[in-house]
């Protein structure tokens, strides 16, 4: 009788460990993890990182590749990677979050509302793909970072000011120059996230 009993009681709370483990995995999955995902990706040791599109100078690229070499998730390599990290620029938006009176020539303030703090950010879509065989492995999916700045702005100066005390009490004096100082630290913001993602991915 007891051993009866004891097989129900054992059957039944093995029954409920595996429903709760059916249960549990679309919480797993649905979150981002994935089984077996590590070992699926465990072989690839090495990544080449071709010419980001849509990168003017350069800057970006070489950001991105810095930021793998540094991570230690992989080896960089220029060419013959086991992996090709492909990425694009899919935008690069500018929004005005602060603003300041405008002043005549005089030095009166005016009525005129102008942006003196603007927020950029750069979108980025990136996918990895097999470099053997052009299998797409993950993405494509998109990353974004931004970064704040602080500019004057030009006003009612006009034009013949407008190059003059480029640098001037720890702002740009125009958003021009303003957003060409910012695209460094905005391209390593990015680099840095796309690092995370390869050293978090396995």
């Amino acid at each position: 009788m007891i051993t009866t009993a004891y097989r129900f009681f054992s059957s039944r709370r093995a029954a409920n460990n595996i429903l709760r483990l059916i249960c549990f995995l679309p919480i797993l999955t649905g979150c981002g993890y994935h089984v077996g995902q590590q070992n699926a990706f465990s072989d690839y040791k090495t990544i080449s990182v071709p010419y980001v599109e849509g990168d003017l100078d350069g800057d970006l690229t070489a950001a991105i590749v810095k930021a793998i070499s540094s991570s230690g998730s992989f080896e960089y390599r220029l060419h013959d990677g086991a992996l090709l990290l492909m990425a694009k620029v899919i935008n690069l938006a500018d929004v005005n979050i602060g603003f300041r009176y405008d002043r005549h020539r005089n030095g009166e303030l005016s009525q005129t509302i102008i942006p003196d703090e603007t927020r950029l950010t750069l979108i980025v879509e990136i996918s990895l793909l097999e470099a053997a065989s052009g299998r797409l492995l993950d993405g494509p999916f998109q990353l974004a970072a931004n970064v704040d700045v602080d500019h004057d702005y030009n006003g009612n100066n006009g034009p013949e000011d407008s190059n003059v005390n480029e640098f001037s009490l720890g702002q740009l004096s125009n958003a021009d120059a303003a957003f060409e100082a910012a695209e460094k630290p905005l391209n390593r913001a990015i680099a840095r996230k796309i690092r995370d993602y390869l050293s978090h991915s396995w």
